[in-house]
């Protein structure tokens, strides 16, 4: 059977979220992509990089 559309499994091979934007204000819960990896905000967040000094972001890993 194919697993649902809404499932989320960890680890490589996962669908990658929306594209991380510099020109977007995030929440916490936001879900991004970016070089490869998905990122869920933590706090209210805007042109921070994820993975970058603010620590805005937690990462969940490489996705696509």
């Amino acid at each position: 059977p194919t697993p649902s559309a809404s499932a989320t499994t960890g680890g490589s091979g996962g669908s990658c979220a929306a594209a991380w934007s510099n020109s977007t204000a995030y929440v916490s819960g936001n879900e991004v992509s970016y070089q490869g990896e998905n990122w869920t905000a933590n706090q209210w967040n805007y042109n921070e990089v994820p993975g970058g000094p603010s620590g805005a972001w937690n990462s969940d890993g490489s996705c696509g």
